[in-house]
C-alpha cells in the first residue's frame, strides 16, 4: 500500500470488471484484476541533457550531414573510387542521425517528439537529393506518368505500359492531381510532397500504435527510431509510388483499431470508422499493402478469437476488443473483395508469379537448373558495408530472442493483439531467405515496411527493460546501444537496394536510374510530334523515357508475346509475333546501340523472359534491321534509331500457313 489517494495495481483493458473496496479513512482503492493486460515499459527518469543531445547541437550536425550526403552525390556523379563516396555518405547520415537518436533515448517526451519528426526528415532527405527534379526510378516514371494522364484526361483509371496494374489502383494518381490543382507545383513535386507527408505520418503512426500497446510514450519515440532503421525507409519507400502512400494507411488503420480495441462509446466507434476509411483508401493504393493487412489480420482475429473464447468458458463473458478486430477484418475482406472483383480484376494474376516463381527459384538452389541470386555479388559496394549488411539481421536477432526470453513466463498476462504484431515482425527473418531468389526479391523487400512494425515493438519493448535492470549491464550502456543502431542502419541500407538506384552517377547501360538520357527524351518528344502517342517496342531502359515524357505506349514482352525478336534475334519474328504486333499496332521500333556495347549492369534488356540475360547484344543483329524489308529507319541520332514496321507480309504468311 501507499499513500498515495489511488493505487493502481495492474492495467487491464478495458472490459474487465474492476471492484472498489472502502478503506475507511484513506480513499477508494481501484484493484483490477490481471486479465489481458499489458505491463508498463519501464519508464527511466529522463536523462540529463548533455550539450551533444542539446537542440542547437542537434539542428547543427543535422544540417551539416545533409550537405555531407550531398557531397557524397557530387563524387558519385563523377565516378571515382566508390569507397569513397560511400564512406562520404555515411559520414553524413551517421553526423546527423546518431545526435538525434541520442535525443530520443533520453526518454524525454516532447524531445522524443521532435526527435522522430528530425528523423523523419533525415530519412527522406538522401531519396530526395537523390533525384530532386524528375523521376528516376522504375516506379516513378510508371506513376508519374500516371498522374499526368489523369491530369490531361480528368479521368481516372487511366492505362499504363510500364506497370498496367497501376492503372486499378488511382489512388496515389488521384491525390497527386488534386495537390498538384491546389498547390500549383510540378506533378513531381506534388508526389515528391505526397510522399514527404506520408513519409511522416508512417512514423508518427508506430509512436502511437506503440504507446497504445507498450503503454509508454518512451516506447513510441524509441519504436519509430527502430522503425526508420528498416531497409525500405531511406530509398524504397520514399519513392514516388504506391507503397510509400499506402504503407502509412496500413499503420493508421492498425493503430486506430488498436485504439478502438482500448475504448468505449463515441471515441471506439470514430477510432474504428476512421481505421475503415483508411483500409478503403489503401485498397484504392496498393495491391500488396492490402494482401499484408489481410494476412496479418487474418493472425490477429484468430488468436484474439481464441483468448475470447478461453474468457467465454471461464468468465461467461466475451472481450469487446474482439469484436473492433473482426470488424477491421470483415470490413477489409469485404471491400477488397468488391474491388478486386469490380475493379482491379487482374490483380490476382499480377501477383501470382512472384510468389510462385520465388518459390520454385528457392527449391533450385544447388541444383542443375539454379536459378539463385549471388549473395554479395561483386559490385561497388564497400566490403565493410556488405559485412554490415550480414551483420544487421544479427543484432535484431538477439533482440527479438532476448524478448522471446523475457515474454516466455508472462504470455497470459499480455493482450492478445499486442502479440500478434510482436510475433509479426518475426517473418523477417524467413524473409531473408527469398533475397537468393530473383522473383522472391522483389517480395522480400516490399515486405521490410510491414514487418519492421513487429521489430519496433520488440525492440521497444526490450531496450527499456535492459536499460532499467540495476545494476546496468555493459550491453545496455549508451556505446553499445549506439554501436547496434550504425550496424543495423548501415547494413539495413546496404541490403535494400543496389548502387545505381542509392547514388547517381555517369551513364550506365542496364540501369532503370542511370541509363536515362536526354537523348532518349527527345527521340520520344519527336516520334510523339510526328505519329502522336503510338504504340513502339523497345528495350526496358528507353521505355522509361519514351513512355514519361512522351507518353508513348511501349510492348511488354513475355513468353507469349516476345516482342524481343526484333532485336535479341538474328532472324525474322515468326509470323504469329508478326501478326501479333500489327494487331495490337505496335509499329514502331526503337534500338539504342549501346546494348551492343556491354551487357545490362542488370542482367537483361527485354525483361525476364530475354534470351540473352547477361550478354551483350550482338552487334550485326542490329545492322541487319537497316536491311530487311520489313523496317525503315526514320529517326537517327548518336546512339538511338527508329524504325517503322511494315510486317504486312510476315502476318500474311501466318494467315496463309494456318496456326
Amino acid at each position: 500500500m501507499t499513500d498515495a489517494p489511488t493505487q493502481r495495481i495492474a492495467r487491464v483493458t478495458d472490459e474487465a470488471p474492476t471492484e472498489r473496496i472502502d478503506l475507511g479513512a484513506a480513499e477508494t482503492q481501484v484493484i483490477e484484476p490481471i486479465r489481458e493486460s499489458t505491463p508498463d515499459v519501464p519508464e527511466p527518469p529522463p536523462a540529463r541533457v548533455r550539450w551533444w543531445t542539446s537542440w542547437p547541437f542537434i539542428v547543427a550536425t543535422s544540417a551539416l550531414g545533409i550537405l555531407v550526403v550531398g557531397l557524397s552525390y557530387r563524387l558519385a556523379e563523377e565516378g571515382g573510387n566508390a569507397n569513397i563516396r560511400y564512406g562520404v555518405f555515411w559520414a553524413g547520415m551517421l553526423l546527423a542521425a546518431i545526435p538525434v537518436t541520442a535525443r530520443v533515448a533520453t526518454g524525454d517526451r516532447a524531445g522524443g517528439a521532435w526527435g522522430v519528426a528530425l528523423l523523419g526528415v533525415l530519412t527522406y532527405v538522401p531519396k530526395f537529393l537523390r533525384n530532386p527534379d524528375g523521376p528516376a526510378y522504375h516506379d516513378e516514371y510508371a506513376h508519374w506518368r500516371q498522374a499526368l494522364d489523369v491530369l490531361g484526361s480528368g479521368q481516372l483509371f487511366r492505362p499504363n505500359s510500364i506497370i498496367p496494374i497501376v492503372q486499378y489502383y488511382p489512388g496515389t494518381s488521384g491525390i497527386t492531381a488534386a495537390v498538384h490543382e491546389l498547390t500549383g507545383l510540378s506533378v513531381f513535386s506534388a508526389g515528391q510532397l505526397v510522399l514527404f507527408t506520408s513519409h511522416m505520418l508512417v512514423l508518427f503512426g508506430i509512436v502511437v500504435l506503440a504507446q497504445v500497446h507498450l503503454r509508454s510514450p518512451t516506447a513510441g519515440a524509441l519504436a519509430a527510431l527502430v522503425y526508420a532503421l528498416n531497409p525500405s525507409e531511406m530509398y524504397f519507400d520514399t519513392q514516388y509510388a504506391y507503397e510509400g502512400i499506402a504503407i502509412a494507411l496500413f499503420v493508421w488503420a492498425l493503430a486506430l483499431t488498436s485504439i478502438a480495441a482500448r475504448s468505449t462509446g463515441r471515441r471506439r466507434v470514430a477510432a474504428l470508422v476512421t481505421a475503415l476509411l483508411c483500409t478503403a483508401a489503401c485498397l484504392a493504393t496498393h495491391h500488396l499493402t492490402t494482401l499484408f493487412m489481410v494476412l496479418l489480420l487474418v493472425v490477429v482475429v484468430a488468436v484474439v478469437s481464441v483468448r475470447g473464447w478461453r474468457t467465454r468458458r471461464r468468465e461467461g463473458r466475451v472481450p469487446e476488443g474482439v469484436a473492433v478486430w473482426w470488424i477491421l477484418f470483415g470490413g477489409t475482406v469485404g471491400m477488397g473483395a468488391l474491388w478486386t472483383t469490380f475493379v482491379a480484376t487482374p490483380t490476382l494474376t499480377y501477383l501470382s508469379p512472384y510468389f510462385g516463381g520465388s518459390v520454385e527459384q528457392l527449391s533450385d538452389i544447388n541444383t542443375e537448373q539454379d536459378t539463385s541470386r549471388v549473395v554479395l555479388a561483386p559490385s561497388p559496394q564497400p566490403l565493410w558495408e556488405r559485412g554490415l549488411t550480414a551483420l544487421a539481421p544479427v543484432v535484431v536477432g538477439i533482440i527479438c530472442l532476448a524478448a522471446i526470453l523475457m515474454l516466455r513466463k508472462v504470455l497470459k498476462q499480455w493482450r492478445a493483439d499486442t502479440l500478434v504484431l510482436m510475433a509479426y515482425g518475426l517473418m523477417y527473418f524467413p524473409a531473408v531467405l527469398f533475397l537468393l531468389a530473383p522473383s522472391g526479391a522483389e517480395g522480400a523487400r516490399r515486405s521490410w515496411a510491414f514487418t519492421y512494425l513487429g521489430i519496433a515493438l520488440i525492440a521497444a519493448f526490450v531496450i527499456p527493460r535492459w536499460r532499467a535492470r540495476r545494476p546496468v549491464r555493459w550491453w545496455s550502456r549508451g556505446p553499445v546501444l549506439t554501436l547496434a543502431f550504425v550496424v543495423v542502419l548501415v547494413g539495413n541500407v546496404g541490403g535494400g537496394l543496389n548502387d545505381p538506384y542509392r547514388f547517381p552517377g555517369p551513364f550506365r547501360w542496364g540501369t532503370d536510374t542511370n541509363s536515362a538520357s536526354a537523348e532518349a527524351r527527345t527521340v520520344g518528344e519527336q516520334l510523339a510530334a510526328r505519329a502522336g502517342r503510338v504504340r513502339v517496342v523497345a528495350d526496358r531502359y528507353t521505355a522509361l523515357q519514351l513512355v514519361g515524357y512522351s507518353g508513348l505506349r511501349v510492348a511488354a514482352p513475355s513468353e507469349g508475346f516476345p516482342a524481343w525478336e526484333l532485336v535479341q534475334t538474328g532472324a525474322d519474328p515468326n509470323p504469329r509475333l508478326a501478326a501479333d504486333l500489327r494487331g495490337s499496332g505496335f509499329d514502331y521500333l526503337v534500338v539504342d546501340t549501346r546494348m551492343a556495347e556491354e551487357a545490362s549492369f542488370i542482367g537483361d534488356n527485354y525483361g525476364p523472359t530475354d534470351p540473352l540475360i547477361g550478354q551483350a547484344t550482338p552487334r550485326e543483329n542490329l545492322d541487319r534491321l537497316d536491311r530487311v524489308p520489313w523496317a525503315s529507319r526514320i529517326i537517327t541520332t548518336e546512339h538511338l534509331r527508329v524504325y517503322k514496321l511494315d510486317l504486312f507480309l510476315l502476318g500474311a504468311n501466318l494467315v496463309e500457313d494456318g496456326p
